[in-house]
């Protein structure tokens, strides 16, 4: 059975650092995704992976454990994409990047019409998904992509649920109107 992340924390806090070892390769990959899909770009989305991983070793000492980690660094990459995104305009490879990324969960040897199929469809929803604005993007990703509950969400987002909610409902009409539009 494997440590909870509570339990690396502690071993951490206590000198261990084999257990920031097991905590990076638990959430190298969460991390990532999460920061592509908000950011739309896969090299960003590294950086912001160092960058997160950085400051959670860094602040991992003062971690007092009043929010559930997954929480907590859910929010330090939520946060260092919106310090990305902030004044800057959207970049032409945005979606290119997160083609990349989704195309990564293929097995390179499949081939044909199904595949060609899939990577169009996970090019035009991410592309939708791209186009939400910030707010309804981080509520769809965090509850689609990354499956987290809406108290889980508001908590990331220092949000009520009820605003979550609301951002979800506006996201996913958001992507309706839009995937619609594109069917025509």
């Amino acid at each position: 059975m494997q440590p909870s992340d509570e339990d690396l924390v502690s071993r951490f806090q206590g000198g261990d650092e084999t257990a920031f070892e097991a905590m990076v390769e638990r959430w190298n990959e969460p991390i990532l995704q999460l920061a592509t899909r908000l950011t739309g770009d896969l090299e960003e989305a590294k950086d912001v992976r160092q960058m997160a991983l950085l400051k959670t070793y860094q602040g991992l000492d003062r971690f007092e454990g009043r929010a559930r980690f997954s929480t907590w660094i859910y929010r330090v990459v939520l946060n260092l994409c919106r310090d990305r995104k902030r004044g800057a305009a959207v970049r032409e490879r945005a979606l290119d990047g997160a083609v990349r990324q989704q195309e990564g969960d293929y097995v390179l040897e499949e081939t044909g019409f199904h595949l060609a199929r899939d990577r169009e469809l996970a090019r035009i929803v991410a592309g939708a998904v791209l186009s939400l604005p910030p707010a309804e993007r981080e509520v769809v990703v965090l509850r689609h992509y990354h499956e987290l509950g809406f108290p889980a969400i508001a908590e990331i987002l220092g949000s009520p649920v009820t605003t979550v909610k609301s951002r979800m409902t506006r996201g996913l009409e958001l992507l309706r109107t839009r995937l619609a539009t594109l069917e025509a």
